[in-house]
């Protein structure tokens, strides 16, 4: 069933960035309807159940340093972090052979170390020649946007162990295989993220912290304070623009509007058909956009007994599954957590993993197990309980964080976020700023409340409709 209403926005999508922009426009004294086609909030953040009051997080969860945005929107949350647990010994473990170590870098040769300084300074030295703002103005954007950043990789690199350590780090940040992600893109990345140190790091780094009770508690809290604003179950199928405004029109609402913000990824936003038809660049863009394959494998304990051994948890490796483990447990350690990524077309680290592992829950417990008793143990072989977060097969969210394939970002530009006369776009795609971070989103959907705002100040806001009922 679907109620007619009048708004001033329309939000289309009610993870961090669509709740983000609904919440800044409500603030102004705009009325915002928010539509979200699954049967909650949070988008690509998500709380898993893991039993006793503790949670795990699904999707996004890290925040750290410089990601201003969301750091601010914490605090008005009143929302509080705690650091990832890094204390104690990491492994790292290659060809058979284990090592430990402290702090950030595995003990690697002094050959090793050379090689792996050389490729981070040359990526640096070219990420400070791209312009934030427009990538594609790079004095090398063309050459940079016609191979893939795995190429770079495989061609720049002096060592094997340093050409695994980097598609080891990126494939986990960027969640698709390195061989799919332009150059151009990844440099555009490590500039607006204050480097390859940030990007990969824990402690100082990108993530450093996580939110006492999981991610998705800014979107439920947002959602909250949206005063019954926000229609769940409500997939968007039709918005229609005319001389007056908007109609919006989805399964549990028909909706006008002045203006619309799209907070979905374009390869999402495809499912939508617009009229009059969208501009050629954003229609292709949406069609060509790719988002990453990565699931995310949990094993919970009654307790984080690594820590007894004086283990943090954290493990780079080549082994099957758990390539990267981290200790994922809640801040008072009352059950332990143990978390890795998994892909589903291999992981760029040179592994590519058989149908069973891919497509048999069964098959990936076990073998995720496994390399967990060779990291930490036969104490971890018995699991209070096991989880995963398939992005790969969500209903209404076609992967994980957003990357883009070579010769996009150049023949594109800026049609991620240039609006469509009353349509505008948000999403931590269209970002500048740690795009692909839950700081994007906040500030991709802050912008896009500003650029409404500023076409609905000159006139009086319109008072909201009913809500919907089922």
């Amino acid at each position: 069933m679907t109620e007619q209403q009048s708004t001033d926005v329309v939000v289309v999508g009610a993870g961090v960035s669509g709740l983000t922009a609904a919440r800044r426009l409500q603030q102004a004294g705009h009325s915002v309807l928010v539509l979200e086609a699954n049967d909650r909030v949070g988008g690509r953040t998500v709380n898993l159940d893991v039993g006793q009051g503790v949670i795990t997080e699904g999707g996004g969860q890290w925040v750290g340093p410089g990601q201003d945005r969301v750091l601010a929107l914490l605090d008005e949350l009143g929302l509080e972090t705690f650091k990832t647990y890094v204390e104690g010994k990491s492994i790292y473990l290659r060809k058979g052979k284990t090592k430990v170590f402290r702090g950030t870098i595995p003990p690697l040769s002094p050959i090793v170390l050379a090689d792996y300084a050389q490729m981070q300074l040359r990526l640096e030295r070219m990420a400070k020649t791209v312009p934030l703002e427009a990538p594609w103005n790079a004095p090398s954007a063309r050459r940079w946007d016609s191979i893939t950043f795995g190429q770079w990789i495989d061609a720049n690199a002096f060592t094997k162990e340093v050409r695994l350590l980097f598609k080891l780090a990126f494939t986990v940040t960027d969640g698709e295989d390195l061989h799919s992600t332009s150059l151009l893109v990844q440099l555009a990345r490590i500039a607006g993220c204050g480097g390859i140190d940030h990007l990969v790091n824990i402690t100082g780094g990108a993530q450093e912290s996580r939110v006492v009770g999981g991610t998705q508690l800014i979107s439920t809290r947002m959602a909250d304070d949206l005063a019954g604003r926000v229609v769940l179950d409500s997939p968007v199928s039709r918005i229609e623009q005319d001389r007056d405004g908007v109609l919006v029109s989805s399964a549990r609402a028909e909706v006008r509007a002045r203006q619309v913000i799209v907070a979905m990824a374009p390869s999402d936003a495809v499912r939508i058909r617009f009229s009059p038809d969208l501009p050629t660049r954003r229609a292709m863009l949406q069609r060509r956009w790719c988002n990453g394959t990565e699931s995310k494998l949990f094993a919970i304990y009654d307790r984080p007994f690594w820590r007894d051994k004086g283990f943090s948890g954290q493990a780079i490796t080549d082994l099957p599954v758990a390539n990267y483990v981290v200790d994922n447990s809640p801040p008072d350690g009352r059950v332990g957590i143990l978390l890795t990524f998994l892909g589903t077309a291999g992981s760029g680290y040179g592994l590519h993993w058989s149908d069973e592992i891919l497509d048999d829950p069964d098959a990936r417990r076990t073998a995720f197990l496994a390399d967990l008793c060779t990291l930490f143990g036969p104490e971890a072989a018995n699991p209070t309980a096991y989880l995963e977060k398939d992005w790969t097969h969500e209903r209404w969210i076609s992967g994980c964080v957003s990357s883009r394939p070579p010769g996009v970002i150049t023949q594109y530009t800026d049609a991620d976020r240039q609006p469509v006369g009353r349509i505008h776009w948000a999403g931590t795609e269209t970002a500048i700023l740690n795009q692909g971070y839950i700081d994007g989103a906040v500030s991709a959907g802050e912008r896009a409340a500003d650029d409404v705002g500023r076409t609905l100040t000159p006139h009086r806001s319109a008072a909201a409709g009913p809500l919907v009922r089922r």
